[in-house]
């Protein structure tokens, strides 16, 4: 999956926890056949350095395959990192948004942990740092509440307008 002079897109998806970020990258990555770099889960289970992940995408990239990644973004300075990086590596990035309503969040969380008080928790420590993203990024938004067709087609179709 590349733009017409054989550039190769990075997508990268950030939004709340639980809003189905994860859902959404892993099965486009399926779709399209792409390495899925999972950063959150990375650094959550191996305590894993910012510099070290940088270095990871470095590598990767090296393979000029599309690339699907999650994580590392949730401020608009770490989004910009990344974005600089990938289009020193000649690749073409694209930030993907997945937006749910806060409602839909707190019911997955409740979902996910045993208590209520371990979710509002884990919901309020992970709302500290995320910014959404300002104006002068550009950024596709989609619902974490649509289905994964409905998601795919919507990214397929506005992929041209991230056209470096």
């Amino acid at each position: 999956m590349s733009i017409g002079n054989n550039k190769p897109y990075a997508i990268l998806v950030f939004g709340a926890p639980m809003s189905g970020k994860t859902t959404f990258a892993k099965h486009f990555s399926d779709s399209i056949n792409a390495p899925f770099l999972n950063f959150t889960e990375l650094q959550a289970k191996h305590h894993m350095s910012r510099k070290l992940a940088l270095e990871i995408i470095r590598c990767i990239a090296k393979g000029k395959a599309p690339l699907i990644i999650e994580g590392l973004m949730d401020t608009e300075s770490e989004r910009d990192e990344i974005r600089k990086l990938l289009t020193e590596l000649n690749y073409n990035p694209a930030l993907i948004w997945v937006q749910t309503d806060l409602n839909a969040i707190k019911q997955r969380m409740r979902r996910a942990y045993k208590t209520l008080s371990e979710a509002k928790a884990a919901l309020a420590s992970s709302y500290e740092h995320i910014e959404a993203p300002s104006e002068s990024e550009k950024v596709l938004v989609i619902s974490g509440k649509h289905t994964y067709q409905t998601q795919c087609k919507n990214v397929i179709n506005n992929l041209d307008s991230f056209n470096s």
